[in-house]
């Protein structure tokens, strides 16, 4: 009941101004993609779409979007989807609640990450899965494979947060909030701590933790703070790319995403769960 009120009260502050209707990015070919919706235990049911891969598929890919009111739409219009599923990749792209097309209904945005990801791995259980995150979604992806039944083998995580206190700092309004919600209900924050959650990752991943060296949000430093979390739970390397801001790595440093990222994520190839 308190966690209700709280994101009842709370919403606004935080995400008003990136709940908008959802519209296709422009110049996307939309035959090209497949709806689908699935049910989070956050209690929405969530919006997604299906893109499958050029030729053989090599694994399926569940990318956690960015706050913004592209949504889903970030990895369309930047690029990202088209690039993993020329590839040879599956790609889901979904709405958290509250964003896009899916329904506002709770903070447990871990719990749509992992929801995705299992609906991933039913949709083709002879793939692996990966995770692809991006500030909002890479801290909350995080947040995700520390959950039971979470499917995610490896990840690529870019800007994520340590803690939101780290983020939101940036964002006055939000910050007051937040240490209203903090001083209210202290469990609930300590519950999504990225930080805290990375030392309890399951199944020993392997995650690619990037950040830009011009990103004032989630800076190099924040990396370097979650790949000590993770305490030998997964296996963690750390990219700081050069002129890149927040979230724009594949846009800013085209070649080294390219580079790096591709070839990690091929890691993933094989048969079965495991």
């Amino acid at each position: 009941m308190q966690q209700r009120l709280l994101h009842r009260v709370l919403r606004k502050p935080f995400f008003g101004r990136f709940e908008v209707p959802w519209t296709w990015p422009d110049g996307e070919e939309q035959d090209s993609w497949e709806r689908a919706s699935f049910q989070s235990a956050s209690g929405a049911v969530l919006a997604g779409l299906w893109g499958a891969a050029q030729g053989r598929p090599v694994a399926t890919l569940v990318l956690a979007h960015p706050m913004g009111k592209a949504a889903k739409g970030f990895w369309l219009k930047q690029g990202h989807a088209g690039l993993f599923r020329q590839a040879g990749f599956n790609v889901l792209v979904f709405d958290a609640n509250g964003f896009g097309e899916s329904p506002a209904t709770s903070f447990d945005y871990p719990a749509d990450i992992l929801a995705a990801g299992l609906w991933a791995q039913a949709r083709d259980p002879a793939l692996k899965v990966g995770l692809v995150g991006a500030s909002f979604g890479a801290g909350w992806g995080l947040c995700a494979m520390a959950r039971e039944r979470s499917p995610f083998r490896l990840a690529v995580l870019e800007g994520a947060f340590p803690t939101l206190p780290d983020f939101w700092k940036h964002y006055p309004v939000a910050h007051a909030c937040l240490r209203v919600a903090k001083a209210v209900a202290p469990a609930l924050e300590r519950r999504f701590r990225p930080e805290s959650e990375a030392a309890k990752v399951v199944g020993s991943p392997e995650v690619l933790l990037i950040h830009g060296d011009q990103d004032k949000f989630t800076p190099p430093e924040h990396g370097r703070r979650l790949q000590r979390a993770f305490d030998g739970a997964a296996r963690v390397e750390l990219s700081v790319y050069e002129g890149v801001g927040h979230t724009f790595a594949l846009r800013d440093a085209a070649p080294t995403y390219k580079a790096q990222v591709l070839p990690f994520l091929r890691r993933l190839d094989g048969s079965g769960p495991g």
